[in-house]
């Protein structure tokens, strides 16, 4: 390699440092310009509008719907009696964590109205585990659907794979009595799944079966013996 060739490496090499050293520099001060605040403060300190903060709270429930855009949704102090709320706004994939009662943790710009313009948008749900007995079975569900209707209910079952759905649709996931099976229980939940939450997974369910066919969950949790 020639002296002139040597010498374009070198610059181009130096060049290439550069720019990685200004693009980790910019994602830092990013970070570093998020300044962790409570519900409260973004509520009641008009000071931080048009500042970038980082704010945690629950996800109220029935304040979203979904598949909107942008995504709006509200979230509040998990100890605070549900006076104090901030609107999140959202313009991108929702997680699939998300959903009522989530933790959200939120990283945006607070515009003039109060409401958090999101750039980042972390959702966690604790797994929840719950024994399997005394739960009746998918089939049992199904063949006695109609004598069950209204009926509070315990089942367990298998997700059926590639049945799990954002929150907020007709049907959230299926369950089946055993694992692999195409079909099952078509399940509506409105609240968040926890990241071990998956196809196959065995799970215990507490709701009630509606005249549609489709079972109401208000508690989803991963069955004991999966710990």
């Amino acid at each position: 390699m020639n002296k002139r060739a040597k010498q374009r490496l070198m610059g181009v090499t130096i060049l290439i440092f550069v720019a990685v050293g200004a693009l980790i520099g910019l994602t830092r001060l990013g970070n570093a310009a998020a300044t962790p605040v409570s519900i409260d403060a973004v509520l009641s300190d008009s000071e931080l509008v048009g500042r970038q903060i980082e704010v945690t709270g629950e996800v109220v429930a029935g304040s979203w719907v979904s598949g909107a855009k942008p995504f709006v949704f509200e979230i509040e102090d998990a100890d605070a009696d549900g006076s104090g709320r901030v609107q999140v706004i959202w313009d991108d994939v929702v997680p699939g964590s998300f959903g009522d009662g989530t933790t959200a943790t939120v990283t945006g710009v607070i515009n003039e109205e109060g409401a958090v313009e999101a750039k980042y948008l972390v959702t966690k749900c604790p797994s929840k585990y719950e024994s399997a007995t005394g739960a009746l079975t998918v089939n049992d569900v199904l063949s006695r659907s109609s004598e069950l209707i209204g009926s509070t209910l315990k089942v367990t079952g298998f997700v059926t794979a590639g049945s799990i759905q954002p929150a907020g649709g007709a049907e959230r996931f299926r369950i089946a009595d055993t694992a692999g099976a195409a079909d099952g229980l078509p399940i509506a939940y409105g609240g968040g799944l926890s990241t071990e939450f998956t196809d196959d997974s065995k799970v215990v369910i507490t709701g009630s079966i509606e005249a549609d066919g489709i079972f109401q969950a208000t508690e989803v949790a991963l069955d004991n013996a999966s710990k």
